[in-house]
């Protein structure tokens, strides 16, 4: 039976625990007067100082914009909305449910229970905030997803890691011994499909989304969107921070690296593959607002390549060597609103800069 999380009668030394699967245990007294890692402390306060709610964003106009749209925008704006609601419901489950049972560390705990907190009560509301103020029917619309292959599809090839890590999770719970670093792999896995979804599967989504908005049209979309990016953009970067540091420190996460190679990078061209094709689906009636599908599969290369040098990979596929989409960099700069994150030097990790001490070079070919 895995060691009890509500059993406070056993003092620890969190300063000397490892970030996940801890020969002690499970976090038990959630203390932070003083935390292994800053950094993760410095994410969880810097996303808390982000708060906002949607219901404050009027989307009166927006109804009036989608009942004047054309077919090819409506199906753009509405499949967007569903895909960011299913990716989200993924998410606010993700980090809560499967990655809180294998913290050992009080800040690595709280942050993935501040992640859920924000891509459920946050992001996933704010989609049925834009749903129910523009759509006749909600639910007819919400209905559709599961319908829909191409988010069905999308959401399989990540939440299978999830399901496979909380799998693991509940055989260790009832009692059955696991092979330790068969764990290890199914976190390891986790972590990088979680960090698939937050550098990858929103991009599409979000870069048409914004050029609506380029174009004067559905503002209060695109300013809920603005906001969502932002905090995105803030996951990706505490989780490419975790996947880095993770196998900085601990032997077992570095052989799992090695183990899982060839997954991982399958995984990784899977996905970018996937928002090439979700490029192609919403483009399927036509270029609409200034952009069409080759435009977006170009912009999902030109971001690929920076988001697997956060992480150590080297994208091997060719790819734009400036922005296909210049006007979009100005809806990432998030600096003005993350004071606490540049204080610590971490805003390589928010807006998509890489860190020093990686030869780019050396780095393994995707």
């Amino acid at each position: 039976m895995s060691k009890q999380q509500y059993n406070l009668t056993t003092k620890t030394d969190y300063l000397s625990r490892k970030m996940f699967l801890d020969p002690a245990g499970p976090v038990t007294i959630q203390r932070f007067e003083e935390v292994k890692y800053k950094k993760i402390a410095d994410f969880d306060a810097t996303a808390r100082g982000f708060f906002w709610q949607p219901e404050e964003i009027s989307l009166t106009k927006d109804a009036n914009d989608f009942k004047d749209a054309s077919d090819a925008v409506k199906h753009i704006f509405t499949s967007n909305l569903l895909r960011q609601t299913a990716l989200d419901s993924l998410q606010g489950r993700g980090p809560t449910q499967v990655f809180t049972p294998v913290c050992s560390l009080p800040e690595v705990e709280a942050l993935m229970y501040n992640w859920g907190f924000f891509e459920t009560n946050i992001h996933s509301k704010s989609y049925s905030h834009i749903i129910r103020n523009i759509y006749n029917v909600p639910k007819d619309v919400f209905n559709t997803i599961h319908d829909t292959k191409e988010i069905v599809d999308m959401a399989s090839s990540v939440g299978k890691y999830y399901d496979a890590l909380h799998l693991v999770n509940c055989r260790k719970e009832v009692g059955e011994t696991i092979d330790e670093q068969e764990h290890v792999r199914a976190i390891w896995m986790a972590l990088n499909a979680s960090y698939a979804l937050e550098a990858f599967r929103f991009m599409v989504s979000f870069a048409t989304s914004l050029a609506m908005v380029e174009n004067k049209i559905f503002i209060g979309n695109g300013n809920i969107i603005s906001l969502i990016l932002q905090d995105e953009l803030l996951h990706k970067g505490w989780t490419a921070y975790l996947i880095n540091q993770v196998v900085k420190e601990d032997p077992r996460f570095a052989k799992a690296k090695q183990e899982c190679e060839a997954e991982v990078y399958a995984m990784y061209a899977d996905v970018i593959r996937e928002e090439k094709d979700w490029a192609n689906y919403l483009f399927k009636m036509g270029p609409v607002i200034g952009l069409n599908a080759n435009i977006l599969r170009d912009f999902v290369d030109y971001t690929a390549v920076d988001a697997l040098k956060q992480i150590g990979v080297k994208y091997q596929a060719s790819a734009p060597k400036s922005t296909p989409i210049p006007w979009f960099n100005k809806h990432t700069d998030t600096s003005k609103k993350q004071t606490a994150l540049q204080e610590n030097e971490s805003t390589n990790y928010v807006i998509g800069v890489m860190g020093e001490g990686i030869d780019y070079d050396a780095l393994p070919v995707l």
